[in-house]
């Protein structure tokens, strides 16, 4: 009986209330429908995109020192590192300008606050997120549908170019320290081959190995020389068959020998032949000297032929995006959906008034008069 009570007591106060509640829902109704056709429409344009793998610059993968699979895609770093190029003021400011947005948002660009009232507008028409495919999704909304496709496309190529831009930039850095460090290594190729021709013409070598054989074999032919005219010498001296000219041949023919023999053993004069002593004292300065002009020069053809390779990857056109696809002009508006705000608005006002009458009803018998006092 309650609750009959209660319901019919509902009743009543909605019945009570009921032009009340019309007239509301009928000025809302009204309002809202105004408020709805004098929105404008709003459409929405979306391209989506892959970042590139950042090792794709690298010279080790483009020339194909890199032992490793190519990976053409980015990883979740390299789509961190775009969505925050995306978000930059750069990106931002590039699109008010090129665009003219400071004009179709009506925002004067010449008042001190102009910038951070168009760069608010259009954050909050644009929209650059990671979708469920960990591919980058950029949206723009306008009221031009083909405005908004452009400024979509617009906005990834010029992400685009600041991520290429940041990756030439690290190139040229690297370029730079390669530059500087070439220079010192190339001064110092030349000391180490100055030094080289100072330590060869100091002991007269120049081809160590080849030189020591020759050196080797002269030792041992002058030894073998000696040998055999000692033996010629003591068999035929004394002898009066053997003629005195031929006995005097044998003799000069072992002085010579026995003389190549101190020339080899000894010091030579500056300028002279080189000797097995000089030879053994040089050999050991000359190895050193050659040995580091060789590794100055093979490290320094290293860097050079590096450094050739970072010059070519830089001037090499590598797009730090991969489109999966462009901006295209929308067929269908995105918003206002109008029925949804006269629905909404209504139900609203239905809900205000009846509130109202609800508690207009619960305090009727109150003096407010009294309570004052």
């Amino acid at each position: 009986m309650s609750n009959r009570d209660n319901l019919l007591g509902v009743l009543g106060t909605i019945y009570r209330w009921r032009k009340a509640i019309r007239n509301t829902c009928l000025l809302a109704l009204i309002g809202s429908v105004g408020i709805a056709l004098w929105m404008d429409n709003y459409y929405k344009s979306t391209t989506i995109f892959y970042p590139s793998n950042q090792d794709l610059s690298k010279p080790e993968l483009i020339f194909g020192t890199m032992v490793k699979v190519t990976e053409y895609f980015g990883t979740d770093k390299d789509v961190d590192r775009i969505l925050e190029i995306a978000a930059s003021n750069e990106v931002v400011d590039y699109m008010l300008n090129r665009f003219n947005l400071f004009q179709h948002y009506d925002i004067d660009s010449s008042s001190q606050e102009g910038r951070f009232w168009a760069r608010l507008k259009f954050r909050e028409l644009y929209v650059v997120q990671k979708n469920r495919n960990d591919a980058i999704e950029l949206s723009i909304e306008d009221t031009d549908p083909k405005l908004a496709a452009d400024m979509a496309n617009a906005a990834r190529e010029k992400i685009d170019e600041i991520a290429q831009r940041l990756t030439k930039n690290n190139q040229a850095q690297l370029i730079a320290s390669f530059d500087a460090n070439i220079k010192r290594k190339t001064a110092e190729l030349i000391r180490l081959g100055d030094s080289l021709r100072n330590v060869q013409a100091q002991y007269n070598i120049y081809a160590g190995g080849e030189q020591g054989e020759q050196l080797s074999e002269q030792l041992t032919r002058a030894e073998e020389d000696i040998a055999r005219n000692r033996a010629r010498l003591e068999v035929l001296d004394g002898n009066p068959v053997i003629p005195l000219d031929t006995i005097e041949y044998i003799k000069a023919n072992l002085r010579g020998a026995m003389r190549q023999r101190q020339m080899l053993l000894a010091h030579s004069p500056k300028g002279g032949n080189l000797s097995i002593r000089d030879y053994n004292e040089g050999i050991g300065r000359v190895s050193i000297a050659n040995d580091l002009h060789n590794q100055a020069r093979k490290q320094l053809g290293f860097d050079l032929e590096r450094y050739n390779q970072i010059l070519a990857a830089q001037a090499t056109d590598m797009k730090a995006l991969q489109t999966v696809e462009i901006a295209e002009p929308a067929l269908m508006k995105i918003r206002p959906r109008r029925s949804m705000i006269v629905i909404g608005a209504v139900a609203a006002a239905f809900l205000f008034t009846l509130f109202a009458a609800f508690l207009a009803d619960a305090y009727r018998d109150v003096n407010w008069k009294e309570l004052g006092n």
